[in-house]
């Protein structure tokens, strides 16, 4: 196997080192304002594996600023979204189950087998789990969000897009900084570094970090607020020359231990001709909480998430000439527990049954990137390189149901009945799912600009990708015979099923599917890349034009009630993109302005679909058949002074069905009709925001004020039928309503950059909102998930330097 990707990646790097280079162009917002009256500085980006100014780089891409999310104390990719109207984050309960979506693009999977569509990159590590990079924020020096299909230089995971993330290296004098953040609901933030050199050479740094909420949803079972969390961890780099060689080492570590993420219930849609007396009854104990209207939940167990993770990388960068020869290898481990509860009532009851479930989680990542950088100013520039990777995952799934057969208590008014253990006999079916995957990643790209004119240029891209996956699942169960709510017994289960040689075996030793594994692999190659055009009308004035060959590998629905027909592969999903644009730069860098239009073809696109398991509702991957997006953005950026910022963003984004693949006959009435828009996909999303500092003469400190308002038309949480009238009513119900907040800030700024005291509050106007709703609950009620800011809340922050 060595020696065949060592042919592939020989003789595809020798047929690109001639090859160009795409990419896609785009905007800059939410940065730094500068510190005197000269024009603003660059920004600078290496949106393209080289630094360099972004308007003169022909990407699709939004630069936020790490200055700018301290100012809002913005620290994580979920607040990251307010300020890049493309993207959205999808929050679920767990890091594991939540996604980034771009354009309308991405993708949620409970399964362990399935890898995102918007990939995450730490420090020039791509990260192979979304749910890695969705932990604290801090150290940042910018996020740069790349739309669009980026897979000529990020790979496969990069389908719909990227997230570079790129922190603050140590600096070359002896300095650091304290920073205390306190807000309203308990939550509380400590953050300090220190940083210089260590010898003539070297140079070193090291931030640590806590932080220490205690929920927004108050549990009337256990009597105490959920949905909080307990972070802490530590981050240390190493930066020093030898010779031609530059070295840079990274290490960090991270512990969450979160009671997050709980759902709200809501009420049922009693209009749906399916509602009956018993569906009432349950919807009388519970909280109204339709379209997240209340903070209360009666979980017997509150969800709770334990992670821990961890991982190395070592980037060296040797200078050959004008060439440069980079090597990043690195190491990460990511574990992570999901304790869930899936019933989302207070006990027992005749008509509903507990369901509990823990899902311990390990997984670790390595990666070799390999590439060469030539120099820039001549004809031809280029990067070229070779990609390896292999991410190991394994998942141990206990889900225990309490099952009340009988009781002697008395049924109450609302039709309920519940089971006190005194008076009521139970039974306690159990299943066991012991599953994982393993991806195996190999890779050659080249890049490549061709300069014909000064104002002309061609960039042409090229990625071999060769993909592997396998996986396997197994299950065990404590009884036979019997389907519980959520528990996949034979027939039905993967042991009898998918080996008819074993299920009588399987049915006959009482142990469910007896252990009796299943295994699958899939592999796919593929050729993907980039074409574009760009003409510099003026100066600082750039019209472009592009094409990009978007590519997914093949993927698996390994979960815990896998099925028997969810054995098959899912395909690689591919796209072709189309975009076009003007990138403008007036008064020497002070006003930026661009504009441009997409149009993104999918196909096989791989989505998440519900389906029931024993009337619990499931969540699955499929193939969904064609799906495209089309939109246009726009971004300003105006810093008339060096003491006045303001930047805006639009996104306007149609993302919808082409065409539904064709579901087996007797599962026809779940057909997605075309047109239907896809989940997570709103049409009209912007922002504004502006930084103003005021200073007076004869004192050492200035006034800051900041604002961001936000804006997020509505947006249907899920793909789903809607060719029946309770299907129709289902979807209606999971419509997340468009909502706008704002954010602002005063901060007392000393001018000597010592200290910086400030007071924010967030979501002034108090406007409420669900970040997903989902079916599932008791009887058909529907579950909410309630994010940190769809309440108003206040703060205060105090940062020293020295």
């Amino acid at each position: 196997m060595k020696s065949k990707y060592s042919a592939l990646l020989s003789a595809s790097l020798v047929a690109i080192a001639g090859m160009p280079a795409v990419a896609q162009t785009a905007p800059a917002a939410a940065v730094t304002p500068v510190v005197d009256d000269s024009a603003p500085a660059e920004i600078i980006v290496t949106a393209q594996k080289r630094a360099e100014p972004l308007q003169k780089v022909p990407v699709a891409i939004t630069v936020v600023s790490g200055d700018a999310m301290q100012r809002l104390s913005t620290s994580n990719i979920e607040d990251t979204q307010k300020l890049v109207p493309a993207l959205t984050f999808v929050k679920g309960d767990t890091s594991l189950n939540s996604a980034l979506f771009l354009r309308g693009l991405g993708t949620v999977s409970f399964s362990i087998a399935a890898e995102p569509s918007v990939t995450s990159v730490l420090d020039g590590v791509v990260l192979a789990r979304a749910g890695e990079s969705f932990g604290d924020l801090y150290d940042i020096d910018r996020v740069e969000v790349l739309r669009g299909p980026q897979g000529t230089l990020f790979g496969k995971n990069a389908s719909a897009g990227v997230i570079n993330i790129v922190t603050k290296e140590p600096g070359k004098t002896l300095g650091g900084y304290m920073d205390v953040e306190a807000f309203t609901g308990g939550e509380y933030k400590v953050k300090a570094s220190i940083s210089g050199p260590i010898s003539d050479n070297w140079r070193a740094g090291v931030t640590a970090f806590y932080s220490d909420y205690k929920g927004n949803i108050w549990d009337t079972t256990t009597r105490s607020k959920i949905n909080g969390y307990k972070h802490y961890g530590v981050r240390g780099q190493v930066i020093g020359d030898v010779g031609n060689l530059h070295i840079k080492a990274i290490a960090d570590y991270r512990k969450s231990d979160d009671d997050c993420c709980a759902f709200v219930i809501g009420g049922l849609n009693n209009t749906s001709t399916g509602t009956t007396a018993a569906n009432r009854a349950i919807e009388s104990i519970l909280a109204p909480a339709r379209y997240g209207a209340t903070r209360q939940s009666i979980q017997s167990l509150p969800n709770h998430t334990n992670e821990e993770t961890y991982g190395g990388s070592v980037q060296a960068d040797l200078a050959l000439g004008g060439h440069t020869l980079t090597s990043i290898t690195s190491f990460r481990q990511w574990n992570n527990e999901e304790i869930r509860d899936g019933d989302w009532v207070d006990q027992v009851y005749r008509q509903i049954p507990l369901i509990h479930d823990d899902g311990p989680e390990r997984s670790h990542t390595f990666t070799q990137e390999l590439r060469l950088t030539s120099p820039t100013g001549g004809f031809v520039d280029y990067v070229i390189g070779a990609f390896y990777y292999q991410a190991v995952a394994a998942r141990t799934y206990t889900r225990t149901d309490t099952y009340c057969t009988a009781t002697t208590a008395a049924t109450l008014p609302n039709g309920l009945t519940p089971c006190p253990p005194a008076q009521s006999t139970f039974v306690n079916p159990q299943g066991v799912g012991v599953f994982g995957s393993t991806f195996y990643n190999a890779a050659a790209y080249g890049q490549a600009t061709w300069h014909f004119a000064p104002t002309f240029r061609l960039v042409t891209g090229l990625r071999y990708t060769h993909d592997k996956v396998t996986a396997y699942d197994t299950r065990t169960d404590n009884f036979t015979g019997t389907k519980y709510p959520g528990l996949a017994n034979a027939p039905g289960g993967i042991g009898a099923d998918f080996d008819a040689n074993v299920a009588a075996s399987n049915n006959t030793t009482g142990a469910g599917f007896n252990g009796t594994p299943w295994r699958g692999s899939a592999s796919a190659d593929n050729v993907s890349g980039k074409a574009a055009l760009e003409y510099d009308l003026a100066p600082h004035n750039m019209i472009y034009a592009s094409y990009a060959r978007g590519y997914k590998g093949p993927a698996f629905n390994v979960f815990f009630n896998m099925q028997a027909f969810n054995t098959a592969p899912i395909s690689p999903e591919t796209s072709n993109a189309f975009e076009g644009g003007i990138k403008n730069s007036f008064a020497n860098g002070r006003v930026i302005f661009n504009v441009d239009g997409f149009y993104t073809k999918v196909y096989n696109y791989q989505a998440n679909y519900p389906t029931t398991v024993n009337g619990t509702v499931t969540t699955t991957i499929i193939n969904a058949g064609k799906v495209s997006t089309r939109g246009a953005e726009a971004e300003l950026l105006l810093r008339p002074t060096r003491n006045f910022t303001i930047n805006a963003g639009y996104s306007y984004t149609d993302a919808r069905v082409d065409q539904f693949l064709e579901p087996p006959a007797a599962q026809q009435i779940n057909y997605i009709n075309p047109g239907t828009p896809l989940a997570f996909a709103p049409k009209n999303k912007g922002n504004l925001g502006a930084t103003y500092t005021a200073e007076f003469a004869g004192l050492p400190f200035g006034i800051e004020f900041n604002g961001l308002a936000s804006y997020t038309s509505k947006q249907i949480s899920t793909l789903a039928a809607t060719n029946t009238a309770d299907q129709i009513a289902a979807y209606n119900a999971q419509i997340i309503a468009g909502y706008a907040q704002v954010d602002a800030s005063i901060a007392a700024v000393d001018l000597g950059k010592h200290y910086r005291v400030s007071f924010l509050v967030k979501n002034l106007f108090n406007n409420h909102y669900a970040s997903t709703i989902g079916t599932g609950g008791p009887g058909g009620s529907y579950i909410y998930q309630i994010p940190r800011d769809s309440d108003r809340y206040f703060g205060a922050t105090v940062r020293y330097n020295f």
